[in-house]
């Protein structure tokens, strides 16, 4: 099957939005930081300025690591809190949300590899009984099964804080979406919905016979070497993570501790830039899968998703259809990116600590895909 060339919104203005984005209490001025020097070929200073802009423009902090094959880079910007004097680093770990999903996405292939499942197999036949239409693993996998989002009810920061200490299970998440109505019939259309995931978590659990998190720890965190990577199923989170916020009206919520369970197998995973990147070259150099199911996670529909994967357009070739693939996420509090080359040599991963409740609203957005574009950008070749 080939790639359909489709190259997804990753040119912004180039204006920044930096009104509106800050309370009139003020937080204590922290020096920008990076943590580790430049090497080889990456070109970082606009990077770091774009890292800047995205704090000057209301996050608390920004930390981003690019690669270009063996070199690397790390560089924040901001502080671990809000009103703090503790300067971000690139080591502190974040809620990566919705890049979970590659790596849910990367047990299931490894399933199937080992001949456990198939794309194309009913859900009903791991499931029976559970969902009232035919959906199969790999409509899950595309956001094309139809299934409602039960992520719903969440629009405000007073909301989000609200559900903190609730503990859900994925039992009552899946039941929860089968009470709306079904976007579509499926395979007929994409719409995003966490729910597949919650249903791929249970499929990857039923048949690996552990829990999803158990499995990401054994298939992907360890043979990586993720040592900053962890799946919570609590509110718990490192002591040296940075602190995430609801940015609503000019107020900032602290939403840093908060029980993971209403993410589950869909956006759990916190993490550190550099595991991220760690996870997506192990990914697309075959270390996790062989190449053909890396090249049927690369297929994308119309939509730009593939299975578990975002494509963009590369940055050092615009309007070539050369792509770049990763994932984004959209958690409370905090907003991920991460995308490589096709291969995985050319990386950034970029983490920053303030979202408003609407992601589509979120007046950082701008910024933060400037701050990605520059980090493609500089590992492009003179």
């Amino acid at each position: 099957m080939s790639k359909l060339r489709v190259l997804a919104a990753l040119t912004v203005s180039t204006s920044l939005l930096v009104s509106g984005c800050t309370s009139s209490d003020e937080p204590s001025a922290v020096e920008t930081t990076t943590t580790t020097p430049p090497s080889g070929t990456i070109r970082t200073d606009d990077v770091q300025a774009a890292l800047d802009a995205l704090v000057d423009a209301g996050s608390v902090a920004a930390v981003a690591q690019v690669r270009d094959g063996e070199d690397s880079w790390s560089g924040a910007a901001g502080s671990v809190e809000r009103g703090g004097t503790e300067p971000a680093s690139a080591d502190d770990p974040v809620r990566i949300a919705s890049v979970t999903k590659a790596m849910v996405a990367a047990v299931v292939l490894q399933l199937v590899d080992e001949g456990k499942v198939q794309l194309d197999q009913p859900v009903d036949e791991m499931l029976p009984g559970l969902l009232p239409k035919p959906v199969t693993v790999r409509q899950l996998l595309d956001h094309t099964s139809g299934i409602p989002d039960y992520l719903v009810g969440f629009d405000s920061a007073e909301q989000i804080a609200a559900r903190a200490n609730d503990a859900v299970t994925d039992d009552e998440l899946i039941a929860q979406a089968l009470a709306m109505p079904w976007t579509s019939e499926p395979g007929q259309g994409f719409s995003y919905s966490n729910t597949n995931y919650v249903l791929l978590g249970k499929i990857a659990a039923d048949l690996d016979g552990q829990s999803v998190g158990q499995s990401l720890q054994d298939r992907i965190f360890d043979p990586l070497q993720m040592t900053d990577t962890t799946y919570p199923t609590d509110a718990v989170i490192a002591d040296d993570a940075l602190h995430g916020y609801v940015l609503e009206n000019g107020t900032y919520t602290d939403v840093t501790e908060y029980d993971a369970s209403v993410w589950s197998s869909g956006a759990a995973v916190i993490s550190t830039v550099a595991d991220v990147n760690t996870f997506f070259r192990g990914l697309f150099d075959g270390t996790l899968l062989p190449q053909n199911l890396v090249d049927e996670m690369q297929v994308v529909s119309p939509s730009g998703y593939g299975l578990g994967l975002l494509l963009g357009g590369d940055a050092c070739n615009p309007g070539s259809g050369e792509l770049v693939f990763g994932n984004r996420g959209n958690g409370f509090g905090y907003r991920t990116f991460q995308f490589s080359s096709p291969d995985g040599e050319r990386q950034v991963s970029l983490a920053w600590t303030t979202a408003a409740p609407n992601p589509a609203a979120d007046p950082l957005e701008q910024p933060a895909t400037e701050a990605l574009i520059a980090g493609l950008a500089s590992t492009c070749p003179a």
